[in-house]
């Protein structure tokens, strides 16, 4: 092999390099918009597969005060 065919290897992987790392980036350049488009269609599509039966939404239950857990009792050790 002589220098051009070095040369023409050279300049094929660097073209690929290049390709590659911009493929690269205009992906996450792009991912997000996508992902919010199949999450829009996939709550879409549920919805409208369902429609009697919305999810509710979860009821957060108020925390115990301490009048309402009761007394504390510490107990001994019987040797």
């Amino acid at each position: 092999m002589n220098l051009n065919d070095y040369l023409i290897i050279v300049i094929g992987l660097l073209k690929f390099l290049l390709i590659l790392t911009v493929g690269t980036y205009l992906f996450r350049l792009i991912s997000p918009f996508i992902l919010k488009y199949l999450i829009h269609r996939l709550k879409k599509k549920f919805n409208d597969s369902n429609p009697e039966n919305p999810q509710p939404s979860p009821k957060k239950e108020p925390k115990k005060t301490d009048k309402e857990m009761g007394e504390y009792i510490d107990y001994e050790e019987i040797d």
